[in-house]
């Protein structure tokens, strides 16, 4: 499993990092062109051919340089598929992860346990401080009803009830989610118990949280639950601590946490035409505040472009007998883009010498580039004959 470093390090290398220096561009430059009247200013980043923009091109980049002003000490939003980070903010600075802390606990509980096991509530569990469940010693729940109570009300009773039924102990269960933070790769991450409260050595960073949270995503146990307002579990109502849900359009996760080293943190889940924005805070004043203005951000200042062969003269080329034949683009990935760079990509046919303009086998591929970027090549084969 990748760390979320690598994760987005990788996107990075798949997505043309040059492309990403153009954003530190001299705005000014531009600026002027526009305001003494010489055509569309042109955008460069000083060792690459210059870009000539259009007004609405120098708008969309303006307002991506409008970065939000949050409260957060740490912060980071990312694009799931692409992982590209889209907003940084001392993402890998270590910090008191409060209850977000659970995510983990909840992973570590899927993986070692079935979720129709039946648990029996300790008196130390049922006395655990903090946020609650409302759990009594003697109470008999399954594991997936005080996962519920783990990650909607954050229940630390319900956490150290868990932990005691997978480990025995609450330390025995720490170790296993330590070992699990290890071999994914989570670096800036230490757990020193199964809820969040401060204590000595705990701390995790946002983009560990980016990481564990897209994991857990991955379980439909976890996403299911953590998309859920409100339940009725054995007679107790328990709601989500996730104001966003159902305030904030998409948001389908994933998990608040509050402690007085910690401040406000939150994890959240966006989920938007089968795309899907994860965002990390930790250390806010306003989180719910901050997280709509990161997202808001966000869906401006990115976007997918499809990278299908445009329906245009660009699908007809001239084979060597001299006839016309049709293309077709094969299936590929979108690709994700700052906002202000998508009318400025250019799709570009290059055809193989000599390739017979027959069948399905590849004949060349289209280029998508960005001045003398090449963004994304796409394989072409012939639709349609003479």
């Amino acid at each position: 499993m990748h760390s979320t470093t690598h994760f987005i390090a990788e996107a990075h290398a798949r997505q043309t990092p040059a492309r990403l220096s153009l954003l530190q561009v001299v705005l000014w430059v531009s600026l002027l062109a526009m305001c003494v009247g010489f055509g569309p200013p042109i955008i460069t980043d000083g060792d690459r051919p210059a870009l000539r923009l259009a007004p609405e091109n120098v708008d969309a980049l303006v307002r991506i340089r409008d970065v939000p002003n949050v409260t957060a000490a740490s912060a980071l939003v990312a694009d799931l598929e692409s992982g590209l980070a889209l907003y940084e903010k001392a993402a890998t600075e270590a910090r008191p992860p409060a209850s977000t802390a659970k995510i983990m606990t909840a992973l570590v509980v899927i993986d070692q346990v079935p979720v129709d096991d039946v648990v029996v509530v300790s008196p130390t569990a049922a006395s655990t401080p903090g946020s609650r469940m409302g759990l009594n010693a003697g109470d008999r729940l399954t594991v997936l009803e005080l996962l519920y109570g783990l990650l909607l009300p954050s229940g630390n009773d319900a956490a150290v009830a868990l932990a005691q039924h997978v480990a025995g102990t609450q330390a025995d269960f720490v170790e296993l989610m330590n070992a699990r933070a290890s071999a994914m790769g989570l670096s800036s991450t230490r757990f020193a118990n199964a809820h969040g409260l401060d204590a000595a050595g705990q701390v995790t960073s946002a983009t560990d949280l980016v990481t564990l949270a897209r994991t857990a995503l991955q379980d439909p146990n976890i996403a299911e639950i953590v998309a859920v307002r409100s339940i009725t579990i054995g007679g107790r109502q328990l709601e989500n601590t996730n104001e966003l849900l159902g305030t904030y359009d998409g948001v389908n996760g994933v998990k608040t946490g509050t402690t007085d080293e910690a401040g406000e943190c939150l994890v959240a889940s966006v989920t938007r035409d089968g795309r899907t924005t994860l965002l990390v805070e930790l250390g806010s004043t306003d989180r719910f505040g901050d997280a709509r203005k990161l997202l808001d951000y966000a869906a401006e200042a990115f976007v997918w472009h499809n990278t299908d062969l445009p329906v245009s003269a660009l699908a007809w080329v001239t084979g060597h007998d001299d006839r016309y034949y049709r293309l077709r683009s094969e299936s590929t990935s979108d690709i994700f883009v700052p906002a202000w760079q998508q009318a400025l990509l250019l799709p570009v046919v290059r055809l193989d010498a000599g390739a017979v303009m027959t069948g399905t086998a590849p004949i060349g591929e289209l280029w998508w580039v960005l001045g003398s970027e090449l963004v994304a090549a796409v394989p072409l084969s012939v639709l349609q004959g003479p």
